[in-house]
């Protein structure tokens, strides 16, 4: 068997194997395979052709060109920008028995999958930091509502420790006002003894008793307010005690959703560090 048929041997079984190596992978690959002057068979992909004809002379530059004229396999990543999608491109020289170069196969896997996966993780990771954000500030705005709401809460209790000591005012106002009428009683029933000369007596008598009498009303009418503010204070109370359980209930929500967002993030993460390093390592292997 000559030299020449050998290389012809060899170039036909890779022609022939060709076609079924699609079928043997689940990538989406296409083959070319080139004598050391031009194109003699490609296979296109499943899904994508590189728009070549059998006959198409070495492009220089070219991959599969390198690896002929340089004796050597070789990896590159094609960036999308040529064909829309990225494609990982390897080659090889081939040889005849002697070692020498007679032709080279080239080999270029779609990475479309691996290119929509790492939009696709940038863009959710996106996403988490811009939920991470809004979290972060609807977080700020529950602890900020509880500062408000126990701030409050003191205010309110000043308010009715006031009330408390306004009410023990009117009780000894109360004392004095009842004293007073029975000071002025008194006095009248005195004024009364001493006739035409207590008259002037009873008349202060008198003004003593109707003062008490409306000091007794004043402080019934404290009273009654006093008791009403210290209601509306104890139900306000209550109702921002559950306020303010229900943001610290909003508060440990939101801290145990930011937890959950902070692990999808680092999902996120390596989801993109995965497809990351399956569309630009390609180019590292040999």
């Amino acid at each position: 068997m000559t030299e020449e048929q050998t290389q012809h041997d060899l170039i036909k079984a890779f022609v022939q194997i060709a076609p079924l190596l699609n079928n043997l992978t689940n990538d989406d690959i296409t083959i070319g395979i080139y004598d050391t002057e031009k194109l003699i068979i490609n296979i296109p992909g499943k899904t994508f052709s590189l728009n070549v004809t059998p006959g198409d002379p070495l492009v220089e530059g070219d991959i599969v060109t390198n690896a002929i004229r340089n004796n050597t396999s070789l990896t590159a990543v094609v960036p999308k920008e040529l064909f829309g999608f990225p494609l990982a491109a390897r080659a090889i020289p081939l040889h005849d028995d002697q070692g020498n170069v007679i032709g080279g196969v080239g080999m270029g896997t779609s990475l479309e999958k691996a290119n929509k996966l790492f939009e696709m993780a940038e863009s959710f990771s996106a996403i988490v930091e811009q939920t991470t954000a809004s979290i972060e500030e609807i977080s700020q705005s529950v602890s900020h509502l509880t500062n408000c709401v126990t701030d409050v809460t003191n205010q309110m209790n000043d308010v009715s420790t006031s009330a408390q000591q306004i009410g023990k005012i009117s009780t000894v106002v109360k004392e004095i006002s009842d004293q007073s009428n029975m000071l002025g009683l008194n006095a009248a029933i005195e004024a009364a003894r001493a006739g035409e000369v207590g008259r002037g007596f009873s008349v202060v008598a008198d003004e003593i008793r109707k003062l008490a009498t409306s000091s007794k009303d004043n402080v019934d009418q404290i009273n009654g307010i006093t008791k009403n503010i210290q209601e509306l204070l104890l139900r306000l109370n209550n109702a921002f005690s559950d306020i303010h359980t229900l943001t610290g209930n909003q508060s440990r929500a939101i801290q145990e959703f930011s937890s959950t967002i902070e692990e999808i993030s680092h999902k996120a993460e390596e989801l993109a560090q995965v497809a990351e390093e399956t569309l630009y390592t390609e180019d590292t292997r040999s």
